[in-house]
């Protein structure tokens, strides 16, 4: 397995609690940033987070991600079908 190393001051990881929690949200935010940018799921998220995909609406949350990304566009065409699809 690769890894590499990233170089904190002292005050930030005082900030953050430990070593050890940087080194969680260190990697979080890694993975998180690629879901945010497309190049990885939500359900490969999970996995790299070593998280159930159901535990990871949870953690999206905290960092007001959506669970969706729903264009508004999208969201309009749904819409209207639903509406559609209720008329007799």
């Amino acid at each position: 397995m690769k890894g590499f190393t990233v170089e904190l001051p002292p005050e930030l990881v005082e900030l953050l609690g430990s070593e050890e929690e940087a080194k969680r949200d260190a990697k979080v935010a890694v993975v998180l940033d690629l879901v945010r940018r497309g190049r990885v799921s939500r359900a490969r998220a999970a996995e790299l987070l070593s998280l159930s995909l159901w535990d990871l609406p949870a953690l999206l949350a905290e960092y007001r991600m959506p669970w969706f990304d729903y264009s508004p566009e999208d969201l309009a065409r749904d819409v209207e079908a639903l509406r559609s699809a209720r008329q007799p």
